[in-house]
């Protein structure tokens, strides 16, 4: 049961899991640990031993399916694990999708979500959303633009005036600028967001500015917190954090299908 047969089968699998150990351990090396590389590092540890042990495991399973409970316990974390693959390959499916949304029209507002700071500077992957964010308000002059974050613990500022400073530097003019700095979430983010649109009188679609994973959960969230029409400014991430925030998103995702947050 489960045996590989062929060496083709064996080497292909040892790849798939050597590499996917390799790149779940990479953001550990930057201190960067959560649900992603945690998941996807036990699954390639997984996958590597049962590649490397395939025998004596296949032996243990057939003996278990001998058995009437064993045989369905078999078959129910065989369809959980079905599930599993379909939901993440249909999620990336979404994901991938809405990080391509374009604008209907000209966007009532940008909204930059957003992220880690180091002391008083942003890191690379907020800064590489505040890029994003100067690139689309030069695409439309006439449009507000709505930096969302608060100031965690270890942050010397908060995310929003990070995102305002260097925006500032770039050349964009401070009167374009509007700062949301109590959110500590997505969901807060958009919230937050959108109160202040509420009280300035802006209505229409928003452009959220984020990493490219991270676009689809912000439309789910935003249409949640009453943002429905929404597009996507996306920002590229660095390629050894692509696996471990993709996974993570799953997370988030079933998250917010679940929790609303």
């Amino acid at each position: 049961m489960l045996r590989i047969e062929h060496d083709f089968v064996r080497i292909l699998l040892l790849t798939v899991s050597a590499a996917g150990i390799i790149l779940f351990w990479l953001p550990m090396c930057v201190r960067i640990v959560n649900i992603g590389n945690v998941s996807g590092l036990c699954a390639s540890v997984l996958l590597l031993v049962f590649v490397l042990f395939n025998g004596p495991i296949s032996r243990c399973l057939g003996k278990l399916k001998q058995h009437t409970a064993g045989s369905v316990l078999l078959w129910v974390v065989g369809i959980i694990l079905l599930l599993g693959v379909l939901y993440c390959l249909v999620m990336s499916c979404f994901m991938l999708h809405a990080a391509h949304k374009k604008p209907k029209a000209q966007p009532a507002a940008i909204i930059v979500l957003g992220c880690k700071v180091r002391g008083r500077e942003p890191s690379l992957m907020l800064y590489r959303r505040i890029r994003a964010a100067y690139s689309a308000a030069q695409e439309y002059p006439d449009v507000p633009v709505i930096v969302s974050g608060g100031k965690g613990s270890n942050e010397g500022i908060s995310e929003a005036a990070c995102m305002e400073n260097e925006l500032l530097k770039m050349g964009l003019p401070a009167e374009r600028i509007i700062q949301e700095n109590r959110s500590a979430s997505t969901s807060e983010n958009l919230r937050f967001s959108k109160e202040i649109m509420d009280s300035r009188g802006i209505r229409g679609e928003v452009l959220i500015v984020t990493d490219s994973f991270h676009e689809f959960r912000a439309s789910i969230l935003a249409e949640i917190e009453g943002l429905p029409e929404c597009s996507a400014a996306p920002t590229g991430t660095s390629w050894y954090l692509v696996p471990t925030y993709w996974v993570r998103e799953w997370f988030g995702i079933a998250h917010a299908f679940v929790f609303k947050s």
